[in-house]
């Protein structure tokens, strides 16, 4: 015969109850826009010297003669000025011009 069970002893083993839900995570900030580059506000005095080297730049690139380049030219005119502006830094300065507009002269 089996050996009987004591009522008392067999208490039904309770479920464990699952852990409450994480809070959710905070939504991150919005991202601050970039501040538009204002242009009119600047004020730069340049030598003889650098003015002229400038002209030489510009003309090297203004093979028509009428004293416009294409937006796409300008970091070509920067690099030969001794700058090194990225792609990105020039299409800023620009004011993010469109792909048609890059290959327009200004």
């Amino acid at each position: 015969m089996a050996p009987k069970k004591d009522p008392k002893a067999a208490a039904p083993a309770k479920k464990a109850e699952p852990a409450p839900a994480p809070a959710p995570a905070p939504e991150p900030a919005p991202a601050p826009a970039p501040a538009a580059v204002d242009l009119s506000a600047v004020k730069i005095e340049f030598s003889a010297d650098q003015i002229e080297d400038y002209r030489e730049a510009f003309g090297l690139f203004d093979r028509v003669g009428d004293n416009k380049v294409a937006y796409n030219q300008i970091a070509d005119i920067m690099r030969a000025l001794g700058q090194n502006p990225t792609n990105k830094e020039v299409t800023k300065l620009l004011g993010n011009p469109s792909v048609d507009d890059m290959a327009n002269k200004e």
